[in-house]
């Protein structure tokens, strides 16, 4: 992190306290690869997420709120149109900060799972000083969350074998 360390500070005490309010565990997938094989039409993805323990998640009238501040109204005016045409229902905003995603890009084509729904990605905007990022994502009902599920299977079970005979 570069810049005004008294602005760190700021921002990471407030995302602090963003996650502590609105924190939710949530997975963030990334396209690796895609093919299709020709002569039989089956598609095949290759994927990568990674879990995030609590990310912000804003409640959608929290997110409208927040995106129609006057600084958002100031730079973007189609936003404002009568009847809030620029925000949909079923909009969210993630908000996840920086160390939770080390060495990552966000891109179009990445998707959130939340909740066991798929949120696809529809605006990406970078914090400063590398802080995190505020994303606004779409679920698109009916689509599979096409999650990665990790099962860990832990033997706890101490089986020990005894025997005793008596003999008359």
């Amino acid at each position: 992190m570069s810049g005004n360390p008294s602005l760190n500070r700021m921002i990471r005490a407030t995302l602090y306290d963003l996650k502590k309010r609105y924190g939710a565990p949530i997975s963030v997938y990334k396209l690796s690869a895609a093919s299709t094989d020709y002569e039989t039409g089956v598609k095949s993805a290759t994927k990568t997420s990674v879990d995030i323990q609590k990310a912000i998640v804003l409640p959608t009238s929290e997110a409208r709120r927040f995106l129609t501040s006057i600084s958002f109204i100031s730079a973007s005016k189609s936003f404002v149109s009568p009847g809030a045409q620029g925000w949909d229902q079923s909009q969210r905003g993630f908000i996840i900060e920086g160390r939770d995603l080390l060495n990552f890009e966000f891109e179009p084509e990445d998707w959130i799972v939340y909740r066991g729904k798929r949120y696809e990605v529809t605006l990406i905007e970078a914090l400063e000083f590398d802080t995190g990022w505020l994303i606004i994502a779409k679920h698109t009902r009916g689509s599979a969350p096409e999650q990665i599920i990790n099962l860990n299977l832990v033997d706890t079970l101490n089986v020990s074998q005894n025997e005793s005979e008596t003999v008359e």
